[in-house]
């Protein structure tokens, strides 16, 4: 499936001012270790207002973008407060960047803390069956690993937490799902581990894609793709192919694309946090077709 917005993308923009947060009150549990071992393997819960569901409320594990190599969870908390509010707990993660986190280690940073996430459900007033995972860029790439990946021997993470199955649904915006499909910029070599002559079998382990297999015992979670259609890191390629591979390979997978949208991140070091201020996730229609989606595939926490 693919459907796009017709808007212009200024907007988009002037309506994202207009729109806001609109969280209301939400719970938050910061600096929880997920693998005391490692420095920057933390996460912060946000819970919705008011008393958890039967059988516990629907959540999201945010992982937040940047090259596999820069920023860290508070990229990710604008979202994860809007995603609170419309009633899904977050659990907003940090991983290991690169050179420490090169392929596969933030994978399996990503995997250990959603077996993390699994295994405290019941103290956070979590359903861990309806655990989505939720991405931009870089996030959007291990969020899609999470989602295809988790079985191969290469991602098990060797944390406490033990090793866990692929999430319920995955929001990929703006993913790379192809490593192949970039050239080789000192970014993805860095991640991947070498270049495309030096070490092909890892820019074909590195790439969602490649677990994309119509033959397996279990199909894929359904996946929801949001992509500016002038995206100049990771172009909209990523997520057509990917969202074509799903659908042949018998899962569910929907593309959400931007006419004008881009990949633009803005970081305020005077303020202390980071901003993501034009990206194909944080603009009011993809918000709603983002929530729409979680709510259809992992049930709204309302």
């Amino acid at each position: 499936m693919s459907f796009t917005r017709s808007s212009p993308w200024l907007l988009v923009l002037t309506l994202w001012t207009q729109v806001g947060t609109g969280c209301g009150d939400v719970e938050m549990i910061v600096g929880v270790s997920y693998d005391d071992r490692q420095a920057r393997t933390e996460l912060d819960v946000y819970l919705p207002a008011g008393t958890a569901p039967a059988g516990g409320w629907p959540a999201v594990l945010a992982i937040h973008g940047g090259g596999w190599r820069q920023f860290d969870r508070r990229s990710m908390a604008g979202a994860a407060e809007r995603l609170a509010g419309a009633g899904y707990a977050v659990v907003n993660i940090d991983y290991r960047l690169v050179p420490e986190g090169r392929y596969p280690v933030a994978v399996q940073d990503s995997l250990c803390a959603l077996a993390f996430t699994r295994a405290n459900a019941a103290a956070w007033g979590i359903d861990p069956a309806r655990i989505a995972t939720y991405g931009y860029s870089a996030g959007g790439h291990l969020a899609s690993m999470v989602g295809v990946a988790s079985a191969g021997a290469r991602h098990q993470p060797d944390c406490a937490a033990g090793v866990t199955g692929p999430p319920a649904a995955v929001v990929s915006g703006a993913g790379p799902e192809d490593m192949w499909l970039f050239p080789e910029v000192d970014t993805v070599v860095e991640f991947v581990g070498g270049t495309k002559a030096e070490a092909p079998e890892l820019w074909d382990a590195a790439s969602p894609i490649t677990y994309v297999d119509g033959a397996a015992a279990m199909p894929p979670p359904p996946f929801l793709f949001v992509h500016g259609e002038e995206d100049w890191f990771a172009g909209i390629e990523h997520s057509l192919h990917m969202r074509d591979a799903l659908v042949a390979a018998g899962g569910q997978a929907e593309l959400f694309s931007i006419p004008g949208g881009g990949h633009l991140i803005n970081r305020d070091a005077a303020a202390g946090r980071y901003d993501v201020i034009v990206t194909s996730t944080d603009t009011p229609e993809a918000w709603l077709v983002i929530v729409d989606f979680l709510d259809r595939t992992i049930g709204g926490g309302r």
